[in-house]
């Protein structure tokens, strides 16, 4: 059991050099419905959300730390996304930081702090449906400037050639407020072809507020009896998976 003394540099050295911290707890199945009675989630009200995914069928890129995504956003804006972890910030040069779209984060998940690089990019209308139904290749979503940021930071070779589309992830979104925790809260569900739901709880903080957020964060869910028991998997390693498997892989 780790003493609050390793809790701390753990996290102090987890979020060195990065722009905020966020802190996410994936829910599990049979606490979906207490969730969502806790922050009064009303599936009428959410963000509606295609979230798709761009890997080999062996997830070689994420396996390896890089995440390719595109999201629809209904009566919002599609993007694309290229995310890596780990990243070194103090490797990352000022010119990637004032890039409009660029972030470095921390990403917590359970007791693991993985600092990552993502830098994402608005898409037209029905670009990603012209991907979705392969008249359009998967890497015209993708701009220069994302594969620049893949050649200089991902410690893998992207063959986009290679590449499948895995999805789409129906999504709902939503930012709440409770009483019981000073931070917006954002809840956002998934929902895979089966119908299995996957619904993760996470606020954001700035860096300099990550050691008391965590702390609080985690009395909070415990106090809704919401806590994760054992390891968490992330949403998207749970979706990818499935993915693959629904491909006869």
């Amino acid at each position: 059991m780790p003493t609050n003394h390793t809790r701390n540099d753990h996290i102090t050295e987890g979020t060195a050099g990065t722009q905020g911290v966020e802190l996410k707890v994936t829910v599990s199945e049979r606490k979906e419905r207490a969730a969502a009675r806790a922050f009064g989630l009303d599936p009428k009200e959410g963000e509606r959300r295609r979230i798709f995914f761009f890997d080999t069928l062996d997830l070689a890129l994420f396996n390896k730390g890089l995440v390719l995504r595109a999201r629809e956003v209904k009566n919002g804006k599609d993007d694309s996304t290229v995310k890596i972890r780990p990243v070194d910030p103090q490797k990352i040069t000022d010119s990637w930081r004032r890039l409009n779209g660029f972030k470095i984060e921390a990403d917590g998940v359970g007791s693991k702090l993985i600092r990552s690089a993502s830098l994402s990019v608005d898409q037209r209308d029905d670009e990603i449906k012209a991907v979705e139904s392969g008249v359009r290749a998967i890497h015209k979503l993708f701009s220069s400037e994302q594969e620049r940021l893949l050649a200089e930071m991902s410690r893998v070779h992207v063959n986009f050639e290679t590449l499948r589309v895995l999805g789409p992830v129906r999504a709902l979104r939503w930012t709440v407020e409770h009483e019981g925790l000073p931070y917006p809260i954002t809840a956002e569900e998934w929902t895979l072809p089966d119908e299995r739901d996957l619904l993760e709880v996470s606020i954001k903080v700035p860096t300099a507020q990550a050691l008391s957020a965590s702390a609080g964060f985690d009395s909070f869910l415990k106090g809704l009896q919401l806590a994760p028991q054992g390891g968490q998997e992330t949403k998207t390693r749970i979706a990818l998976e499935f993915f693959v498997r629904q491909s006869g892989v």
